[in-house]
């Protein structure tokens, strides 16, 4: 199993918790893209599984979808996000749209202040790119109080050296790691007391 050290240290328990699928978009997603991330595919089925469940729960959904680089990362990247790059994988109604610029899926967004008026309090976060967008976004959501989980068969980067490391990095200070299954089994016996 991997991760065992972290995820024996670890255990999570789930009370009001948030899906936070981060950058599921045409952007990383087609293989057109310039951007595309070969083998980001395997995911999909299990990020699917996790909007499943937490639809029949009830429980709130956020995409984040990156609309466009901020300065410093199109001069980083030497690239732009197009308009019809930023078609969503999964479009859904119940699904709220965050729209961001940078890494960062809480810098200038209002997603704060959205799951503190929801009375949020962990964080599972699935999506692409693990050691970018993924990891700094579940730091983030760490020093603004929330609990992070991280399934880790639910994000995605293509080097699995960077995919790897990050995820070592999460679980040693930042979120709990664990499998869809997982999460699905802790949903399933999650009380009626929840957001929403």
């Amino acid at each position: 199993m991997l991760f065992t050290k972290e995820r024996e240290s670890h255990q999570f328990k789930l009370t009001r918790p948030v899906l936070l699928i981060v950058d599921l978009q045409s952007y990383f997603c087609h293989p057109e893209s310039p951007a595309y991330l070969p083998g980001v595919e395997k995911i999909l089925p299990k990020v699917e599984k996790l909007i499943k469940s937490f639809k029949m729960k009830g429980l709130p959904i956020f995409q984040t979808i990156h609309r466009r680089n901020s300065l410093l990362m199109e001069k980083w990247w030497r690239a732009q996000v197009k308009p019809e790059q930023t078609k969503p994988v999964f479009e859904d109604h119940t699904i709220i749209t965050i729209k961001k610029d940078t890494y960062d899926a809480f810098y200038n967004t209002g997603l704060e202040e959205a799951l503190k008026s929801l009375e949020i309090e962990q964080i599972l976060i699935a999506g692409v790119r693990t050691h970018l967008c993924v990891e700094t976004t579940a730091r983030s959501a760490f020093v603004r109080g929330f609990e992070v989980v991280i399934p880790i068969d639910a994000v995605f980067e293509k080097d699995e050296w960077r995919h790897f490391s990050s995820l070592k990095n999460l679980g040693h200070g930042f979120a709990y790691l664990c499998e869809v299954e997982e999460i699905l089994c802790a949903l399933e016996s999650l009380g009626q007391d929840r957001p929403g």
